[in-house]
């Protein structure tokens, strides 16, 4: 290939993922400020303890809820995209057959387990006789969920195979969190309490699926209907239970810090962690909006043999997220007092400390990319598995030793620790075993642009009044500094378009374009 051949190919490859990209940030967005006044309302609706609690179940749902999955949302993903790439219609339409039946077997046996086991769960975590019996009853409640919630993951991940991200973002970033802040919040205020928020995550999930089945069916071409069905559910179902046991048993999925405060601590040190995981999402905007459309990419690049290219583009992804994380990551870890005021207000006293600690390790996640779908897309569940498996072993018994000394605090230590080592491993893995790594000069640019706006904050608290408008002012000035060094540096071409197609989108969401 030469060389404007392929600097053709990379800006192809640039365009698909910063469009999808900047229509998953869009979506994130606006999923990150719903479920910033949702988290703040219920902390003062209910209280830090009542709100640990429904984290709690909130918990136990999403990992039944990953259980019931079994993987076959990711199966479907590489398997219909494996299939548009060479022109297999009938696999196309096999693969989704094959993803949304094992789904929905899986995941009504998850439904009959929580029903049945209620009592079960609900003695590990619950602090009295009568809490096992509360939270017991609000498993029972919140279970219907389980299936609901699968089966979108997986008409989610059918349409992202065709390398767009609009009607997944429409189903999981904007129609299920509002529905759910909605009917949480209204059933809250009917006096249902913990239950009403749990029976809300219910309704959003059944809106959810209601959804995605409509853009899907949409979606579908008229040749891939009419197709004879070719299905291939051995090798579906291999790669399915191994990428889903690597995504099950990822200390994000799993939310194994809640797990264990709630077994070896407090409703109350829940809630506060809860709290200080919250105030997280924004850091983490970019990535989890960027890594849904990398995905099907990395397939399909790999697939072709085309590994330069999917280093560049690889080098180029993580460039965006440590431009877009580590400005609100450092913002968290010089001001955390102000961010928790701003969720929480005195109910979020003692969770500053935990958001300093989690900022700190989610630095090495963003920064290392979107490292963990390189291994799994290029055929290697495995690796992940097993690194998901080492990291789950480590978190627990650091966790189970250190809760009981240290509470939340030390919650959040085993949580930056385990997540910083693991994303360091998967980089290692990555250069190893497919030939690539996220980093190139031009990160240094990002990089040096939050530590001068960590300076800049951090002099502007020297010379305003101490205060919740002390610190937003000294947040605004360090925001200035970072985006004039950021300039002055100079933008990539790559991240021309990021910028590009978030104005657009966000034009688009406030209506003041007609772009789709």
């Amino acid at each position: 290939m030469s060389v404007s051949r392929a600097g053709a190919a990379d800006a192809r490859d640039v365009r698909v993922v910063a469009k999808g990209g900047a229509v998953q940030v869009a979506g994130q967005l606006t999923q990150g400020v719903v479920a910033f006044l949702f988290v703040s309302v219920i902390v003062r609706l209910l209280g830090t303890a009542e709100y640990g609690l429904f984290r709690q179940v909130a918990q136990v749902l999403a990992i039944a809820g990953q259980t019931g999955l079994v993987g076959f949302n990711y199966s479907a993903m590489r398997f219909i995209a494996k299939a548009r790439a060479s022109g297999d219609p009938g696999g196309v339409r096999g693969a989704a057959w094959v993803a949304v039946t094992g789904t929905l077997i899986a995941s009504v046996l998850v439904f009959a387990i929580l029903q049945l086991g209620a009592e079960a769960i609900a003695r590990r975590f619950a602090e009295t006789d009568d809490s096992v019996r509360e939270l017991a009853a609000l498993v029972r409640t919140g279970a219907l969920f389980v299936p609901l919630f699968a089966l979108t993951q997986v008409m989610r991940y059918c349409t992202q195979a065709y390398k767009t991200m609009v009607p997944s973002v429409i189903v999981g970033n904007i129609v299920q969190p509002l529905t759910r802040a909605a009917a949480a919040t209204g059933l809250i205020l009917l006096g249902l309490g913990v239950r009403g928020a749990v029976l809300g995550h219910v309704v959003a999930a059944a809106v959810a699926l209601g959804v995605a089945i409509v853009l899907f069916r949409r979606m579908v071409t008229d040749i891939e209907r009419a197709a004879p069905l070719r299905t291939q559910p051995g090798p579906m179902a291999r790669f399915a239970l191994l990428q889903g046991g690597a995504s099950l048993l990822g200390v994000q999925t799993l939310g194994l810090s809640v797990l264990i405060l709630g077994a070896y601590g407090t409703d109350r040190d829940v809630g506060l962690l809860g709290i200080a995981l919250a105030l997280q999402t924004p850091g983490t905007l970019f990535l989890g909006g960027v890594v849904n459309i990398w995905a099907p990419v990395v397939t399909d690049l790999y697939e072709r043999g085309e590994i330069r290219r999917l280093e560049s583009l690889y080098r180029a992804i993580t460039r965006w997220v440590v431009t877009f994380s580590f400005p609100v990551f450092a913002a968290m870890i010089i001001l955390p007092d102000l961010f928790v005021d701003l969720l929480a207000g005195d109910r979020g006293q003692g969770a500053a400390s935990l958001v300093v600690i989690l900022a700190a390790g989610n630095l090495l996640y963003a920064g290392t990319g979107p490292t963990g779908f390189v291994l799994s897309m290029t055929g290697r569940p495995g690796v992940n598995f097993a690194n998901s498996a080492i990291a789950v072993v480590l978190y627990v018994a650091l966790g189970i030793w250190l809760v009981p000394r240290y509470g939340a605090l030390g919650m959040a230590w085993v949580d930056a620790g385990v997540t910083a080592l693991i994303n360091v491993v998967r980089v290692v893995e990555a250069k190893l075993l497919v030939g690539v790594h996220p980093f190139g000069w031009s990160l240094l640019k990002p990089v040096a642009a939050s530590i001068a706006g960590l300076v800049g904050v951090a002099t502007v608290i020297l010379i305003v009044p101490a205060g919740t408008v002390g610190s937003l002012v000294a947040l605004g000035g360090g925001g200035v500094l970072y985006l004039a060094v950021l300039r002055k540096l100079g933008l990539d071409p790559e991240e021309r378009q990021v910028w590009d197609g978030l104005r657009r989108k966000m034009k688009s969401l406030r209506g003041d374009d007609a772009t789709p």
